[in-house]
């Protein structure tokens, strides 16, 4: 009886067992397990405060009990990413109070966490996409205020795939820049 009770009350309490985490999150694991095995602290250290992030994240989505999905993972890494310039720019040789050490354990996190990244397109790639969207954008659209959202819809259209590694302040300061040029 114990053995049948124990079947049942598994497979009732473990659904999200039958839902496999996004890619993203099981590469994140896989590389935490091989930093481990490697004894590399650092790193190690790294990839946990990330995967606890992902951890809450999804913990604090619409349905906690199922795993973050690939655009949510790519999301916390940025947001670490962004985290550790933020940090590493006061520890930077040109600051008031330059700490060496810290500034290049921290650059060393974020060159970790960029690799998991998917490869983003060049800036000058994105730039021709944005003239590219821009150019097929007709004129009472191109002069309204609406224009730039328009035109990043487009761009993300045109990415596809490779836009989860594009930084979108970066995009957006582009696409502002083109529009004030067909301004002028």
């Amino acid at each position: 009886m114990f053995p049948r009770l124990l079947a049942q009350r598994a497979l009732h309490t473990s659904r999200p067992l039958f839902e496999s985490p996004s890619v993203l999150e099981s590469t994140l694991r896989d590389a935490l397990k091989a930093s481990m095995k490697a004894k590399d602290k650092p790193a190690a250290a790294c990839l946990k405060t990330i995967l606890a992030d992902v951890t809450n994240a999804a913990k604090s989505g619409s349905n906690p009990n199922e795993p973050i999905n690939e655009e949510g993972v790519m999301t916390v890494l940025k947001k670490g990413i962004s985290q550790r310039t933020q940090a590493s720019e006061s520890y930077s040789p040109s600051s008031p109070s330059p700490h060496p050490e810290n500034y290049s354990s921290l650059q060393k996190e974020i060159d970790l966490l960029r690799s998991f990244l998917p490869k983003s397109p060049s800036n000058e790639i994105i730039q021709t996409l944005v003239d590219k969207v821009i150019g097929a954008l007709p004129d009472d659209i191109r002069s309204s205020k609406g224009a730039a959202g328009k035109v990043i819809a487009g761009l993300w259209e045109e990415l596809g795939d490779k836009k989860g590694g594009v930084d979108r302040k970066v995009v957006g300061k582009m696409v502002q820049e083109a529009l004030k040029k067909l301004q002028i």
